[in-house]
C-alpha cells in the first residue's frame, strides 16, 4: 500500500511540475503512473479470483455466478481507470460515455443473477 500510495505522490507532484513546462508531459506521467499502479493492483486482484474460485468449490454454487461477479468486478475496475485517466487529460465527455457503457455492461450481466434470485424467490413462495 505504501508503494502505491508514494507512487501516486510522487506522480502527482511531479506531474504538477510538468504542466508548466509542458502539459502533455504532466498527463503521460500521471497516465505511467496510473498504469503502474494498476499493474500492481492485477496482482491483487488474481488473487481476489483465485479466493472466489475457492469458495465457489466449497459450496455448491453455479460457476456462471462466480464468472459473472468477477467479470463485473473486473469491468468496475477498468471502466474506473479508463474513467480517470480521460477526466485527468480533460476529455469529460468521453468519461462520461465509458461510465454510462460500463454500468449498461454491468446491467446485462448481472441479469442471470437476478433472474435465478427471482427464481429462488418464486420457489419460497
Amino acid at each position: 500500500m505504501a508503494a502505491v500510495i508514494g507512487i501516486g505522490i510522487a506522480a502527482a507532484i511531479l506531474a504538477l511540475q510538468l504542466r508548466e513546462v509542458k502539459p502533455e508531459y504532466g498527463t503521460y506521467l500521471a497516465l505511467a503512473a496510473g498504469v503502474l499502479i494498476f499493474a500492481m493492483t492485477t496482482e491483487q486482484l488474481a488473487q481476489i479470483a483465485d479466493s472466489f474460485l475457492q469458495m465457489e468449490s466449497y459450496l455448491r454454487v453455479d460457476s456462471v455466478y462466480i464468472s459473472a461477479m468477477l467479470k463485473i468486478i473486473g469491468i468496475t475496475y477498468l471502466s474506473e481507470f479508463s474513467c480517470n485517466i480521460c477526466r485527468d487529460a480533460g476529455y469529460h465527455t468521453i468519461s462520461g460515455q465509458i461510465e454510462i457503457f460500463s454500468k449498461i455492461l454491468i446491467l446485462a450481466m448481472s441479469l442471470p443473477i437476478v433472474a435465478a434470485f427471482m427464481e429462488t424467490i418464486e420457489n419460497f413462495l
